[in-house]
């Protein structure tokens, strides 16, 4: 199975705590009023990604997200 990512950050200090890798999906069908990224609604454009590819990727940058003295990031 595969998903569709827009984009992703791999340095995010604004959608979480600590340092964040962000993956925006692409296809959002929620529609919310004041959403950021509004081109990620439409179903179709993207790069696919398999859950383990896209993790594997990911899991790189785990180095950024426990530094020391900081508050522990994550994947958003």
């Amino acid at each position: 199975m595969e998903g569709f990512v827009h984009s992703m950050e791999t340095f995010g200090l604004v959608d979480g705590p600590g340092v964040r890798f962000v993956v925006f999906l692409q296809g959002c069908r929620m529609r919310c009023r004041y959403c950021h990224n509004p081109e990620t609604w439409k179903l179709e454009g993207g790069t696919p990604w398999t859950a383990d590819k896209l993790f594997s990727h990911v899991y790189r940058y785990k180095s950024y997200w426990n530094k020391k003295g900081q508050p522990n990031g994550g994947i958003t």
